[in-house]
């Protein structure tokens, strides 16, 4: 269009000269300076349009150039990471298997007092150890001397008739392992009474100021009661020796409770190093020792991945999965290289602020060292009170598994069309991920790092199925 106005205007410009004798000077000079005006517009209108060409031109090859050079220097740290991750799995295997040979050994402590189990004799004359006194003083300090005789679940009475329970069962285990499924599953008893709510997670985060790391005043002890207010009232109006009211129980379904001691290094001796002598599983052993606990396992390879994509946005993908688990392992790996066993790493700089070894706050490792967290429980209570079940066998046998949890919580059986109907409820909080499946290069890495783990875990529960061998 440019090109055919200049022509335009040439042709004017002949036009003009062949009338010069027809129109006066003036006129003559007035129509050249509008069409010369017209020309020198034009040309520069297409000047203009050539610099802008050239100028997108170069700074479109610009961030071309520096996008392939960050991509370029992405792969290649990448690489660097998975050849360090490949050279050193066997090393890291190692150490690991060194760091069980410690825990089965020795003690779990340097120079910190030793650790023993807590009767209730000693809470009476307040004879508890320091460092577990510290872990739980609003607990130790307002806890009844005895619990009401002839009922299953452990409740009191106080301030009269007022009448206070603490969960009989904690049903707990990891994110991403079904722990909302199995509650809803579980607490279908008709002599489970729910509390208000699925996850107080009182005992490892709620009675915590989180900016503090400091205990909540006592009243949150008595908080932390009214979750079973349910239960309390039922028995309340109940007291004339109901059998069935004797029965029931109630339940605490926070995972966390398993394997979260996060404020641990405010509430011990300094020279403990290696993590603290006792865990909230000590304290509740100390005041529920009938308590029992169930936990659920699944694959810690892909409830490492479930958990990653669930909490995550549109951000999250199987690579930058990929770049965290080579961080990590990385940095898990470097505290055992440094003499650390697996109970030490896991608890090292494990201060309040969500900071530890092999956890850059996207994918937490240690949360799937399932044996770890395992022997905790194992130390404080008996075997016969702890059932581990594992998520993809819960997911299958349902059916199989539901009865013999009820029995192992001594309620009555149920019907085996009762059963069915309970294991045919669908869960609505489950999430599918739509990002697909993880790389397999993160696979092989994760199932290598928890293959030391996955054995202890099938060792010290006496159920080699926790190998998960059909998964690795």
């Amino acid at each position: 269009m440019v090109h055919l106005r200049t022509i335009f205007a040439t042709l004017m410009l002949i036009v003009l000269v062949t009338a010069l004798a027809f129109y006066n000077t003036s006129a003559i000079n007035q129509i050249g300076t509008q069409l010369l005006t017209r020309l020198e517009k034009d040309e520069t209108n297409r000047e203009q349009s050539s610099i802008r060409t050239l100028l997108m031109k170069n700074v479109g090859e610009s961030v071309i150039n520096k996008a392939g050079n960050h991509q370029r220097q992405r792969q290649n740290n990448l690489s660097r990471l998975n050849q360090n991750a490949s050279r050193d799995i066997k090393d890291i295997q190692k150490r690991q298997q060194n760091g069980f040979a410690q825990l089965s050994q020795e003690a779990f402590h340097d120079k910190c007092p030793q650790r023993r189990n807590i009767t209730l004799e000693d809470i009476e004359m307040k004879q508890l150890p320091d460092n577990l006194y510290k872990l739980a003083p609003e607990v130790f300090d307002q806890f009844p001397k005895t619990f009401l005789e002839g009922y299953s679940n452990p409740c009191w009475k106080q301030g009269g008739d007022q009448i206070r329970c603490l969960p009989k069962l904690f049903l707990a285990g990891v994110a991403k392992c079904g722990t909302t499924d199995l509650y809803l599953k579980v607490a279908s008893h008709p002599l489970i009474i729910h509390a208000k709510e699925k996850e107080p997670s009182w005992w490892t985060r709620n009675r915590y100021d989180r900016k503090q790391g400091e205990h909540k005043p006592v009243g949150s002890f008595f908080g932390y009661l009214h979750e079973f207010d349910k239960l309390a009232n039922k028995m309340k109006s109940h007291q004339d020796a109901d059998t069935e009211v004797q029965k029931l129980i109630t339940v605490d379904g926070s995972p966390s409770t398993f394997w979260d001691n996060v404020f641990w290094r405010k509430y011990v001796s300094p020279e403990c190093t290696k993590g603290p002598t006792y865990v909230i599983a000590d304290v509740i052993r100390a005041i529920l020792p009938k308590t029992k606990i169930i936990a659920i396992f699944r694959n810690p390879t892909d409830r490492l991945y479930s958990d990653y994509m669930f909490t995550g946005g549109r951000a999250r993908t199987p690579q930058t999965f990929h770049e965290h688990v080579l961080k990590s392992t990385a940095s898990f790996d470097s505290c055992l290289e440094s003499g650390g066993n697996l109970r030490s790493c896991i608890y090292k700089n494990f201060n309040g602020q969500h900071g530890h070894v092999g956890h850059d706050h996207l994918v937490m490792l240690m949360k799937g060292l399932y044996s770890v967290h395992a022997r905790e429980w194992l130390y404080a209570f008996p075997r016969e009170q702890l059932m581990f079940i594992r998520f993809e066998d819960w997911y299958s046998k349902c059916k199989q598994i539901l009865p013999e949890i009820y029995s192992f919580l001594e309620l009555d059986s149920l019907m085996s069309t009762q059963i069915d109907k309970i294991c045919a409820k669908k869960n609505p909080t489950r999430k599918k991920n739509s990002k697909g499946p993880m790389l397999n290069a993160t696979r092989t890495i994760l199932n290598k790092f928890y293959q030391v783990s996955r054995q202890e875990l099938a060792q010290i529960t006496g159920d080699m199925n926790f190998l998960w061998d059909e998964w690795t």
